[in-house]
Order: structure tokens, then C-alpha cells, then sequence
């Protein structure tokens, strides 16, 4: 268990470790399709998060780090098959940061926010665009600031 989620029920501490999974998944499939380059990126980011993050959110990339690829596939296994309806299920299970957020520490859950939307960010340019342009796209757009998660 990480120690800055000590204080948090079991359920909360898995909402908080799924959640960079459940990013990467909102902006791999906000054009209703799974990219799996946008995948494949962010396992990279997520892996590069593991030694380069200088805050205390680098454990909870680190933990992450070990299954990886499992808990991807978990994840995609649970998704709906219809695009509306994972892109509900992945907003509604990131809103349950709202209320988790208050519990941590001030300084962890910055650091967790600025972290999630760095992270959807990077999965979003992952991939399309000319030469690096246009590369996010409209649908991407709208999840890129991560709306559904009120600033800690």
C-alpha cells in the first residue's frame, strides 16, 4: 500500500491506482475507438512517470509499473462495446476522485490532478496529426482537461 493513501478504504485506494489507467482510456477512446498506439504510449508514459516524476505521485506510478499490462487488460475487458457507454463508465469512475481528493493530502492531490491531466496529454499527441500537427483531435479535446475532476 502506498502511504500516502493509508488513510483511505480499500475501494478508494483502487480508484486512485486505477485512475492514470482509466485517463489513458478516456482519451484512447474519446474518438469512440481503442488506438492501441495511444496504448502503447501510455505504458511508455506510464513506465517514464516511474523515474522521472519528482513528487510523491512517481509510488503510485512505480506501483502501477508492476502489472501493467494486466491492469490495461482488465480495464479494456470491462469496457462496454458501444462508445458511449465506456466513455460513460471511465467518466463516471474518474468523478469518483471528487470525493476522494479532499481525504489526501493538499499537496499529494495536486500533484495527483497536475499529474493526470500531464498524462492525458501525452496520450492524446500520441498519435494522428501532419508532421505533429492537428494532432489532438476534436473528440480528444474534450476530455484533454480531464473536466469531469474538480481542482484539489
Amino acid at each position: 500500500m502506498l502511504y500516502q493513501l493509508k488513510n483511505l478504504s480499500e475501494e478508494e485506494q483502487s480508484v486512485v491506482t486505477k485512475a492514470p489507467i482509466w485517463v489513458t482510456l478516456l482519451i484512447a477512446c474519446s474518438d469512440s475507438d481503442i488506438n492501441e498506439d495511444e496504448i502503447d504510449r501510455a505504458k511508455e508514459i506510464i513506465h517514464i512517470k516511474t523515474y522521472t516524476t519528482q513528487n510523491d505521485v512517481q509510488d503510485l506510478y512505480k506501483e502501477l509499473n508492476l502489472n501493467l499490462d494486466s491492469e490495461i487488460d482488465q480495464a479494456l475487458i470491462s469496457l462496454s462495446s458501444v462508445g458511449s457507454e465506456r466513455l460513460t463508465f471511465l467518466e463516471d469512475n474518474l468523478k469518483r476522485l471528487n470525493k476522494i481528493f479532499p481525504k489526501l493530502d493538499k499537496s499529494y492531490a495536486s500533484q495527483l490532478y497536475n499529474s493526470l491531466r500531464s498524462l492525458a496529454l501525452s496520450v492524446a499527441q500520441s498519435e494522428g496529426g501532419f508532421f505533429g500537427i492537428a494532432r489532438i483531435s476534436e473528440q480528444e479535446q474534450q476530455f484533454l482537461k480531464l473536466p469531469m475532476l474538480n481542482k484539489p
